[in-house]
């Protein structure tokens, strides 16, 4: 019985899980990184000091509170470390009380097995007496406990926007703040080196020391979530540094504005605006209650970018407030194609230059928008009208429309809408057409007008393009996003001016006049003038003037020839006008639109006639050039002066066109 009870004895014992190794190693890293987050106290309070220089408001205010919380947690979790090392030392200890109390209860075992074997051979064994002397005392048989490892941390968080911020203004230094949040990266990088270490022997400690009982381990956890903190502390500060630089950098901004711009998610009232299934209207409402006036601008501009390019394409929201928020887009988004247009330029041999090329048509429409909007001197009245940035897409490249006027305030207000192969690699130039056509509304409008240089859709291409057909122009799918477009800017006016609704026109080049029809079909959108030039065609289920939302309809066309014709004339509106699906010709006297001349010949003298399809034409003869018949007649179209507009005379077939009538086997 006891041989049997020593061996049960023996089978219970064993050495422990515990290696010493990787609990030394624990006590170094938590002793390490106490030092490390203790000796952070000096550094982290000289970036705070240089943060709160010139940093007064609630803003500061809360900078202030979450300087105050770091400084009171980061000790808390060096002292929890700390008493982590010793509490390791203490079961380190403890483990090796307990491997000696197994080592001399298994010698004492060994040494009794032995006596009881000579027992067994000696003539008093069968009294149970052995054959050794003396007294050789058992070992306790009960183990050591080990003691209780309890190390618990929470960083506490921090509060940066709304609770009161929101009532006033603040002011800040931007660099200052960099500064701090700079420096403050950098010692959370030292720490979190020192938390890698510990997190590694952490791991190692438990995986090996199994012996050891873990009541509580927060300290990790705690320790994370402090440098989380931090680390929101400094991009807190720099989101206020970056709203800082927008509005123009010293200054002052609101703290609504701020609560904006330095929060990770916005208010809820902001992201209610901007909610894409509201109507312009609802939109309207709610950007009213927000409470910005033009006074805010600099406000405004601090807003996080991709809030503002939100804002600056959000239809119901006033006009200088997209123009503000536009061109703060505008120019981070230069910046950032002229990075990436460089970056890409060792990808050349490797696609061709596809990613490149991409990447350097969005810079030149971009840097092409960028142009549109210096303001010009306008042929007639002296200034050509300030601009507007009043919508900037992200497409590829980029959809804009630029206002020259003010449309939160005109009288007057005309779209421009482009034709086929437009885009905003060529901004400047159809921006410079629509300013001709609000330098002539001069003689007849109002001083207060706008007219919209809207490229607002993705146009088809011309059927030729580097030899290539594309025959895109003579389907609707181009126009009828376009019309989606364009109906949408139109009821954004709508609810913008709501109350004082100004007078408004559409004037369409080409296919911009499929495209707009699309729209002047629509439920809900309305103009007061229509009017066409060089038009691709309308579409077939638009047969009379009558079906288009608009009061009244011009539509002035150039003589209809072909590209190898010697004579001068419009080369492309009557291959849009072949379209199975958008033929209807505008100036079809069954039509019931007002035609208008186009060929220079006016009572009052001669003008240019238009000799090309486009606006723009060599030697000023296309649709919308100074001194041509067609922008005069624009001009009194779309002020209100339609008695003036000279007409329209017939037009028979060219010299070349008539020949080939009367020899019709020349066309075979």
């Amino acid at each position: 019985m006891w041989a049997r009870e020593g061996r049960r004895g023996k089978d219970t014992m064993g050495d422990i899980q515990y290696d010493e190794a990787a609990a030394d190693a624990l006590v170094k890293a938590s002793t390490a990184a106490a030092e490390k987050l203790r000796g952070q106290g000096a550094g982290r309070r000289s970036a705070v000091e240089q943060g709160t220089d010139d940093f007064s408001g609630a803003y500061a205010t809360r900078f202030e509170e979450s300087a105050r919380i770091e400084a009171e947690d980061r000790p808390k979790l060096a002292s929890v470390l700390d008493d982590l090392g010793d509490q390791v030392n203490e079961v380190t200890a403890a483990a090796k009380r307990e491997r000696e109390r197994q080592a001399d209860l298994a010698a004492w075992q060994v040494r009794q097995d032995e006596r009881d074997r000579s027992a067994a051979g000696s003539p008093l064994g069968v009294f149970g007496v052995s054959g050794g002397t003396g007294f050789d005392f058992k070992p306790s048989e009960t183990p050591i406990a080990p003691p209780s490892i309890s190390a618990s941390f929470s960083a506490r968080g921090r509060t940066r926007t709304g609770d009161g911020t929101s009532g006033g203004k603040s002011s800040a230094d931007p660099d200052h703040l960099r500064s701090f949040g700079s420096a403050y990266r950098g010692l959370d990088r030292g720490a979190d080196e020192k938390l890698t270490t510990l997190r590694s022997a952490w791991h190692g400690f438990t995986g090996s020391c199994g012996w050891a009982r873990i009541e509580s381990a927060t300290f990790l956890t705690g320790f994370d979530r402090l440098l989380e903190e931090n680390g929101e502390d400094a991009a807190w500060a720099e989101r206020i540094a970056d709203a800082f630089e927008r509005a123009g950098g010293h200054g002052s901004l609101s703290n609504a504005t701020l609560d904006i711009s330095a929060a990770t998610e916005l208010p809820a009232a902001f992201e209610q605006m901007l909610d894409p299934d509201l109507s312009p209207a609802e939109v309207a409402a709610l950007w009213a209650k927000l409470g910005y006036s033009k006074a805010d601008e600099d406000d405004l501009k601090a807003l996080p970018i991709p809030v503002l390019n939100r804002l600056g394409n959000l239809e119901g929201v006033d006009y200088w407030a997209r123009d503000t928020a536009n061109r703060v887009v505008l120019k981070a988004r230069i910046a950032a194609a002229e990075e990436e247009v460089a970056a890409l330029r060792n990808t050349i041999a490797y696609d061709n230059g596809t990613a490149w090329g991409k990447a350097a048509t969005d810079l030149d429409a971009l840097e092409d928008i960028r142009t549109s909007l210096t303001d010009a001197k306008g042929g007639k009245g002296g200034k050509g009208g300030e601009r507007f940035l009043i919508s900037l897409t992200e497409d590829h490249p980029p959809l804009a429309a630029v206002s020259i006027g003010d449309l939160d305030t005109a009288d007057n207000v005309t779209w421009a809408v482009p034709g086929m192969g437009s885009d905003t690699t060529g901004m400047s130039e159809w921006t410079d057409s629509a300013q001709h056509l609000y330098d002539q509304q001069a003689d007849t409008g109002p001083a207060n007008r706008a007219v919209i240089s809207w490229m607002g859709y993705d146009s088809p291409p011309k059927p030729v393009i580097s030899g290539e057909w594309d025959f895109g122009v003579l389907g609707s799918e181009y126009a009828k996003a376009g019309g989606d477009n364009l109906a949408a800017s139109i009821r954004g006016l709508d609810a913008v001016r709501a109350g004082d609704a100004p007078t408004t026109n559409v004037v369409a080049h080409s296919y911009g006049s499929t495209a707009s029809a699309y729209a002047l079909t629509q439920s809900g959108v309305h103009v007061d003038t229509f009017s066409t030039v060089g038009s691709a065609g309308l579409p077939n289920e638009v047969d009379e003037a009558s079906d288009l939302n608009a009061d009244h309809v011009y539509s002035g066309q150039a003589q209809d020839v072909w590209l190898i014709e010697l004579e001068k004339g419009d080369q492309w509106a009557w291959t849009g006008r072949l379209s199975a699906e958008h033929g209807q010709d505008p100036t079809d006297p069954d039509f019931g639109a007002t035609t208008f001349g186009t060929d220079g010949e006016t009572e009052n003298g001669p003008l240019n006639a238009v000799e090309d399809h486009g606006t723009h034409a060599p030697d000023d003869h296309g649709y919308l050039d100074l001194n041509t018949e067609s922008l005069m007649n624009l001009g009194f179209a779309t002020t209100g002066h339609a008695e003036r507009m000279t007409d329209d005379p017939p037009k028979g077939p060219t010299a070349f066109q008539q020949s080939l009538l009367e020899n019709p086997q020349w066309t075979l």
